[in-house]
């Protein structure tokens, strides 16, 4: 787990610049996630976590929506651009796996292609602190690759893993969440797109 903690901050450090430049702006996004991100965003009164926040971009937004929102990720690059870009947003560094927040904190979690590169294991430790550092009834909006689940496949910048509709569904409920919907995407140029929103009891 270590070996790929490490392999992904070291990746998407040596790339961060580039990876800003052309997907650090919520106008680079598609229209259908900025929709439902906002949708999502507007309809929790509490503090919301952007997991995996990467260039910032969705923390942003979610901020300029009202929202009281903290971004946390794992490369220092990352995070050092965002707070420059963003100076009005909150970012930490830290890694999804043992976050640095007391139990029931947040009222939602945004983990929008978070978790495309963890392992089966990670993803597995990902969703119990998830549903660690939400409140009861917190929801969980997760955006990931759509495929056959396990999958690998060559992502720009390193390996990264398909999810199945079933298999995501599986493991939230494994996490103890509750599905409350599910959307794919299959639009021209792109890899299919799966996203769910899920609830703690």
């Amino acid at each position: 787990m270590m070996g790929d903690k490490v392999r992904v901050r070291q990746s998407y450090a040596e790339r961060a610049f580039e990876y800003v430049a052309a997907l650090g702006d919520v106008d680079s996004m598609d229209p259908l996630d900025v929709n439902l991100i906002t949708d999502w965003g507007m309809n929790i009164h509490g503090p919301l976590l952007d997991a995996g926040s990467g260039p910032g971009h969705w923390t942003e937004l979610l901020r300029s929506l009202g929202c009281d929102v903290t971004g946390l990720d794992i490369v220092p690059e990352f995070i050092d651009s965002a707070r420059q870009r963003f100076p009005l947003a909150t970012f930490e560094t830290g890694n999804l796996l043992d976050m640095p927040f007391e139990s029931s904190r947040f009222d939602g979690i945004l983990a929008w292609y978070s978790l495309i590169h963890m392992t089966p294991k990670e993803r597995r430790a990902a969703l119990r602190e998830f549903s660690r550092v939400l409140k009861p009834k917190g929801t969980l909006l997760i955006g990931a690759f759509l495929g056959q689940q396990g999958v690998s496949f060559n992502h720009a910048i390193t390996e990264a893993f398909y999810w199945s509709e079933a298999g995501l569904v599986t493991y939230l409920e494994s996490a103890g969440f509750q599905v409350i919907s599910v959307d794919t995407r299959d639009s021209e140029g792109r890899r299919p797109h799966i996203s769910v929103l899920a609830r703690l009891p």
